[in-house]
């Protein structure tokens, strides 16, 4: 045994909790436990076409401690590397997920130059082909950098993101950097998303809603947690922080992307 038991639940202790604050996909995108750490498949469930699966796909991030990490007389040695490794698998696992979101037949809005009135053009008209989907509760908006500067705008010194956020019925915002960062002149450049809610879900609720009610989830068969491969020939030892999962768009009637 590399590491004792109660050294290993406290790193998957401190995996599940660190990956739920740095990773946005899995704070925005409701996920559920498919029962089953070996399945290869999950069914794909898409609302509007024909029955179909999904691969789920193991994403790892290897590192590793010294034997002199593993048997210290503290946890901070090891959860220093598992907090460090566990962010940048929560980095990758975003790179995955949010592209996924970009599905064919999915509503697409444009924003213009991004000045306040034509943000809240598209805002409110993103709001109104999800909620002809179903979808009322208040929506998620995922963004970048720059979108979210534009979110952000102070109008005669004061910030328009409330003036813009309400109407379009919009109770929180993501930044990530796995969007198009292209000039403007680039053909349609994805600058953000929509997520209709059938659940009013917080800022970074999604981990405790229902994934069956919304448009997308996660299936997780591996929640992430720590993988112990084994003692290398330099005398460290070899750990996998990983997570399996897929990422289901299920109705796309309940996703805007905003194009340049």
């Amino acid at each position: 045994m590399y590491l004792s038991a109660e050294r290993l639940a406290v790193a998957n202790q401190t995996i599940r909790e660190t990956f739920e604050q740095c990773s946005v996909a899995w704070q925005a995108i409701p996920h559920w436990d498919t029962g089953d750490p070996s399945q290869t498949k999950v069914r794909q469930d898409n609302v509007t076409g024909p029955p179909g699966y999904l691969a789920l796909q193991t994403l790892p991030q290897a590192f590793t401690v010294t034997l002199a990490e593993a048997i210290a007389p503290t946890h901070d040695a090891v959860l220093a590397k598992v907090i460090a490794n566990t962010s940048i698998l929560a980095g990758k696992f975003d790179d995955i997920v949010i592209p996924a979101l970009h599905v064919a037949g999915m509503q697409s809005v444009g924003v213009g130059t991004a000045t306040p009135p034509e943000l809240l053009y598209s805002l409110i008209m993103a709001r109104s082909f999800v909620e002809k989907g179903g979808y009322r509760a208040a929506s998620a908006g995922v963004t970048n950098v720059f979108g979210l500067i534009f979110l952000s705008q102070l109008v005669n010194g004061y910030s328009v993101i409330d003036s813009l956020l309400t109407p379009a019925n919009v109770n929180s915002v993501y930044r990530v950097d796995t969007l198009e960062v292209a000039p403007l002149t680039a053909p349609t450049p994805v600058r953000g998303y929509m997520v209709g809610r059938r659940q009013r879900i917080a800022q970074g609720g999604a981990p405790e809603a229902s994934p069956g009610e919304e448009p997308v989830d996660i299936a997780v068969s591996v929640a992430p947690r720590l993988e112990v491969v084994g003692d290398t020939a330099a005398n460290t030892i070899d750990l996998i922080v990983r997570v399996s999962f897929a990422t289901r768009v299920k109705d796309v009637g309940g996703l805007v992307a905003f194009i340049s």
